[in-house]
């Protein structure tokens, strides 16, 4: 055996004493600390949604753009989170982008392609994908959403030393994850970035831009329950539960907050639908600054869904090669593009459904165009995905029976020819070119009862405000007015041609009956 005193001898070691010591040891004191990105991040992660993260597993299959589709809207949006361009504004450039439009015309996919592309761009600080779908309950609350952006924002190597600063802050209070989203954001972002901001300059390679999609799926937490005495469970009383609205503002006054703190060095990019709440907070005077991208026809949707259809009808023929060259046909692919109405969620269904299980793409296809014509309920219903997203938005309003019967009228209205006569117990009424206007009167059985039935369905259709006294309601997908009457699609939510007439019967004469009394009051007057 040999060793650094081998063959030593007639040596002292003066008066000491020896511990023995068996087993695995490691000096500490001479070990450096973790990094502090480390520590902060273990501190951190029992409280994200990781799968929210953009890269998450969670979301392996959410959608993303197909190959040279929606170029021109995610050019636009990465320029300006590059601070390379402006949106719509000749003024100063404003940090919040919000990215809207009707449900199904890919907001998703696209806040997922622009991510990925922002990422591997070496630009993108963080994200969270709100999910009302996820069987992940952390990606629909807004409890884990400074969390996960502040997570984020230690992993960056620009940001170390915002991350001593996290760890510091969490050890102080570390109970900061049940509070406010206001306090959590000051100690876990706004705070340690103010303290890395005095001791490091911003550099041109530093990340810019953090994206938030879905926030109009963001949902208010479940009723507490407390135990009884009894051993029942009661509702705990509150003075007012809290809704999906109080939350996503919430969420939206901390995305000011971070835009108004000069600490704060990033853009935000939000992706929603229109919803009432998130309308009105654009709407504001502070905010309505805000550049904003609505996805309609100003990216041509037409030809990327054509695009689109074409190349995946490719990959079908190339896994079925007893299948022509020729299928589908250029007039059933306009066909489906007209179908979709700009809506991608549409052809995204309509694909799903003939690249089934099914090993005949050609009949699945042919159902699909048949669907669109007459309802069979013989055979399975191609869109069914796109038809439960049409009954949850419906489903949130306060009278989803009424609301359909309210849609389904004006669906049948904006069917009809320049003149439509309503006959009713010997009355007829001829009107010409029906605004908004006129069926929330004649519809309405108090006032304020189109604002209540209809402000959450602004993701199906353009509603004009209340004192526009021209421009018609507008449904964004033809799919939607089939939905509404089909009854095997539209299930629980149907209604029949005959309560369709019913209440618009019940409705002129109340008209009628309130004309009558006011010419009554006239009368009496002179």
């Amino acid at each position: 055996m040999t060793g650094p005193f081998a063959g030593a001898h007639d040596f002292r070691t003066g008066d000491n004493t020896f511990l023995t010591v068996e087993g695995n040891y490691f000096d500490y004191r001479t070990a450096p600390p973790p990094p502090a990105a480390d520590s902060a991040r273990q501190l951190l992660q029992p409280h994200i949604a990781a799968g929210a993260l953009h890269n998450s597993a969670d979301r392996c299959d959410a959608p993303k753009c197909h190959p040279e589709t929606r170029v021109a809207v995610q050019d636009s949006i990465i320029s300006w989170a590059a601070h390379d361009a402006l949106i719509n504004d000749s003024g100063p450039a404003k940090d919040i982008l919000w990215v809207t439009g009707p449900a199904g015309t890919g907001k998703t996919a696209i806040a997922g392609s622009v991510a990925e592309t922002c990422g591997e761009q070496g630009i993108l600080a963080g994200a969270f994908f709100f999910s009302s779908f996820s069987g992940d309950a952390r990606r629909r609350s807004k409890n884990y959403f400074i969390p996960t952006l502040a997570y984020q924002l230690v992993r960056l190597e620009c940001f170390q030393d915002a991350s001593r600063e996290v760890e510091l802050a969490i050890g102080r209070d570390p109970a900061i994850f049940a509070l406010r989203l206001k306090d959590q954001l000051e100690t876990l972002i706004l705070g340690p970035l103010r303290a890395s901001h005095r001791s490091k300059a911003p550099s041109p390679s530093d990340p810019k831009v953090v994206i938030i999609d879905g926030l109009d799926e963001c949902e208010a937490p479940p009723p507490e329950a407390d135990e009884s005495t009894s051993g029942k469970h009661v509702r705990r009383r509150r003075e007012a539960p809290r809704t999906n609205e109080d939350e996503q503002v919430e969420i939206l006054e901390a995305l000011l907050h971070m835009a108004n703190e000069p600490a704060f060095p990033f853009r935000i990019v939000l992706f929603s639908r229109p919803d009432p709440a998130i309308r009105r907070f654009f709407s504001r005077p502070t905010t309505k600054i805000f550049p904003q991208i609505f996805l309609d026809n100003q990216y041509d949707p037409d030809s990327d869904i054509a695009l689109f259809l074409r190349a995946k009808f490719a990959e079908i023929r190339l896994r079925h090669p007893a299948i022509p060259t020729s299928w589908p046909s250029e007039d059933v692919i306009r066909l489906l593009v007209e179908a979709a109405s700009g809506q991608f969620i549409y052809v995204a269904t309509v694909i799903r459904f003939v690249d089934g299980p099914s090993k005949n793409p050609q009949l699945l296809l042919k159902q699909v165009l048949e669907s669109r014509i007459r309802s069979n309920t013989d055979s399975p219903n191609p869109l069914a995905p796109l038809d439960l997203l049409y009954t949850a938005i419906m489903n949130r309003s306060p009278d989803p029976r009424l609301l359909a019967t309210w849609l389904t009228i004006i669906e049948a209205d904006l069917k009809q020819g320049a003149y439509t006569t309503y006959e009713s117990m010997g009355w007829s009424i001829m009107v010409s070119h029906r605004p908004a206007y006129f069926w929330r009167a004649l519809l309405s059985s108090y006032p304020g009862e189109a604002d209540s039935l209809l402000e959450n369905v602004s993701s199906l259709m353009a509603i004009p405000p209340r004192d526009d006294l021209d421009n018609q309601f507008h449904f964004y997908h033809r799919s939607f007015g089939e939905f509404l009457n089909d009854p095997r699609r539209c299930t629980s939510l149907y209604v029949s041609k005959e309560m369709r007439d019913f209440l618009l019967q019940v409705r002129i004469v109340q008209v009628l009956k309130g004309m009558s009394e006011c010419v009554s009051v006239v009368q009496d007057l002179l």
